[in-house]
């Protein structure tokens, strides 16, 4: 007896030290795992708000591509403005000599004021563009994509008290080494997981996931009850989760890409058709360029030839800009129309040679208007080329491939597959890349399916966790599911195609423009030289009021029958023009030396009475020098024509402001004398000199 109480004692103490150690050890075991715990927690976040501050970055970078490109778009076509707005001010054509006729004013015009439609919507477009993109990129930073910093209720949960260790599971606390554990190791969490192969089939998925055959050390399909109530409590917000929780798809695009694309449709087509409407604005200032300096070369400067050489310059450099901008790919109504469009200025040019040109027929006349109407024709095929190519594409139905350094769009964007290469435009990618994981999605999926373990609805043992109903829970959920929320509250008011419905109507009115000018060129066309406004000869933009009562018959032209009831170009020289004293004003021409003399007024009539009374000066002028004074005669064996050679030209220094109406030579001592209308004469020796000036007086019919 006294030997089976020993060994009863013995084995009771080594049941009993042997219970201690058990104890100690797994003990040993919890404390470690608990300081595990609270620092893989905290290193989980800080690599889940690293990311997401790439997520962040991704945001302003891709925001930023737009609001640079519209700041550049901006600067352009301000400059262009204010360059058109001085050639159509204080450059036009015109400015310092006579209008050109009505059809080149109307190329000049409508050229200009097209570039500053194209180019003014193009900088409100901009406007827009980058306006909304900014107002995006800072909701999106401000109220979706923040970073997921724990709570303190979270960072509570994460700690674990050492006294926690007595609430374990009895089989935990006393398990002997290199046993397994009581509890099945959680399910990873993949797209399968949402279709029931989570939970106790958790063990084989953990086992095939580990190939235990090759690293046998880290085998994991069974854990302690503690890591089991981490995974509950850490990732799976409390509850244990459901095997029929959907979760993200291996390789799926992060929820700040998906919201940035849908907050993209509000602004990319104002980015696509403002670079469009800025090329448009371009082409459209070239043609006016060219007009103006074709308008200055035959206009003021009659430079024939230079107007044939200016278009080559602009024009070459219109078409070079069209082609490095559009591809010639895709459906297109109107395919290489853009080249009549460069043909245009050659057609004015040759109109102008025409138009111009020295002597008048006819025919010429109806070949300039019919170069005139090629030309503006050829701006209204120019017109709806500029349609056809900004018609977005609806044919394209695969989405182009992904490739570093190039742009990308999904294929839903219905964008003009003639500017696709030079939008210079990007989106979100489709998918991440393979290697490429998003620790947001894992971390709701894991809260999604209570950290990959499943039950019935048991709830996990978790310290002080917060009341909550499984109602509340699944709203953590969907908290969680929706950490950047949904753009969906960004409801847009408009269509997004609103900005190629007004570079449409504006494409359509300029195309509307040409057609008019056309129209107006066939009623100039019936009417001949009459006009609907201003007379010819005289500046089209002159707002002047004292000519609204002219008809036909007070305009006088060269094919005029007799002049008009009026005209006044001859009458200067049938004015009265009296002395210092007089009140009549005296003409602008006549200086005050030759009104130092006291002159009567004598009518035109009364001074043609007294030319034969000439002949008694010219007989007191011969007695003063022998041989007498000849009236003088037409050479007329001088050679005429056109090779005949060139005569001799005296130079004699008349008396200021002197006009001569007759002339009288004295052969023998080679003098002349001339007179004027009014009775003041000078006499200049043949060979040149000073004239002598004389005046006659008391002369009567």
């Amino acid at each position: 007896m006294m030997h089976a109480g020993t060994a009863a004692a013995a084995t009771a103490g080594a049941t009993g030290a042997g219970g201690m150690w058990l104890f100690s050890y797994n003990k040993e075991n919890f404390g470690y795992d608990a300081g595990m715990r609270f620092g893989r927690f905290m290193t989980a976040r800080g690599f889940a708000n690293s990311q997401v501050e790439q997520y962040r970055e991704d945001i302003e970078g891709i925001t930023a591509m737009t609001v640079t490109k519209m700041d550049a778009w901006q600067s352009v076509t301000t400059l262009f403005l204010a360059v058109g707005a001085a050639l159509s001010c204080a450059g036009r054509i015109g400015m310092h000599g006579a209008a050109p006729p009505n059809w080149y004013c109307a190329l000049f015009s409508g050229s200009i004021f097209m570039s500053v439609m194209f180019n003014g919507i193009s900088l409100w477009l901009s406007m827009h563009a980058s306006l909304r993109a900014q107002c995006a990129q800072t909701s999106l930073l401000t109220r979706k994509v923040r970073l997921p910093i724990p709570s303190m209720d979270q960072l509570d949960q994460a700690r674990v008290f050492g006294s926690a260790f007595e609430k374990q599971d009895y089989r935990d606390i006393f398990r002997v080494p290199f046993m397994r554990h009581a509890q099945d190791a959680p399910a990873a969490v993949s797209p399968e997981a949402g279709k029931g192969k989570a939970g106790k089939k958790g063990k084989k998925k953990g086992a095939e996931a580990d190939s235990s055959d090759g690293f046998g050390s880290t085998a994991r399909d069974t854990v302690p009850s503690w890591i089991r109530d981490e995974v509950v409590v850490d990732k799976g917000n409390g509850f244990i989760g459901d095997d029929d929780q959907p979760v993200h798809e291996e390789l799926e695009l992060p929820d700040h890409f998906k919201m940035l694309m849908k907050a993209q449709e509000e602004w990319r087509n104002y980015d696509i058709y403002a670079r469009i409407s800025m090329l448009y604005g371009v082409i459209s200032f070239l043609y006016a360029v060219t007009y103006y300096a074709v308008g200055y070369a035959i206009v003021e400067l009659r430079g024939f030839w230079v107007m044939w050489t200016l278009p080559m310059v602009f024009i070459t450099a219109q078409a070079l800009v069209l082609r490095l901008d559009i591809l010639r790919t895709g459906q297109h109504r109107l395919p290489n129309a853009e080249l009549l469009g460069h043909a245009a200025p050659f057609f004015a040019v040759a109109a102008c040679c025409l138009e111009y040109r020295y002597y008048y027929s006819r025919a010429q006349v109806a070949v300039t208007f019919a170069l005139a109407l090629l030309a503006v024709f050829g701006h209204f095929v120019m017109a709806l080329r500029m349609l056809d190519l900004a018609w977005p594409d609806a044919s394209v139905t695969e989405d182009m491939p992904e490739e570093p350094g190039r742009q990308w769009w999904p294929a839903s964007w219905k964008v003009p597959s003639a500017f696709s290469r030079n939008l210079w435009f990007i989106t979100p990618p489709k998918q991440l890349q393979e290697g490429q994981s998003c620790l947001v999605h894992e971390m709701q999926d894991l809260a999604a399916q209570g950290g990959g373990v499943a039950s019935k609805g048991t709830r996990a043992k978790s310290p002080k966790s917060k009341k909550a109903t499984p109602e509340s829970a699944a709203e953590a959920a969907n908290d969680s599911t929706e950490m950047f929320g949904s753009i969906g509250d960004m409801g847009m008011k408009r269509g997004n195609d609103l900005p190629w419905r007004i570079v449409r109507v504006a494409i359509l009115s300029a195309a509307f423009q040409w057609f008019f000018i056309m129209v107006t060129i066939g009623v100039e066309i019936v009417l001949g030289t009459e006009t609907l406004l201003k007379p010819p000869g005289e500046a089209p933009w002159i707002r002047d009021t004292k000519a609204r009562s002219w008809t036909p018959n007070t305009v006088h032209t060269s094919r005029s029958g007799e002049l008009p009831e009026g005209y006044r170009l001859f009458s200067a020289s049938r004015a009265n023009y009296v002395g210092d004293s007089g009140n009549s004003p005296v003409h602008r021409r006549l200086s005050q030396t030759i009104l130092n003399r006291t002159m009567q007024p004598s009518p035109v009539d009364d001074l043609v009475k007294a030319v034969p009374a000439l002949r008694e000066l010219l007989e007191q002028l011969a007695e003063l020098k022998p041989g007498g004074v000849e009236p003088a005669a037409a050479n007329d064996d001088a050679p005429t024509g056109f090779m005949a050679p060139e005569m001799k030209v005296e130079e004699i220094q008349w008396p200021p402001l002197f006009e001569p109406q007759h002339l009288a030579r004295q052969p023998g001592a080679g003098r002349i004398a001339a007179l004027t209308r009014r009775g003041f004469g000078a006499l200049a020796p043949a060979a040149g000199g000073a004239a002598e000036p004389f005046a006659l007086d008391g002369l009567a019919g």
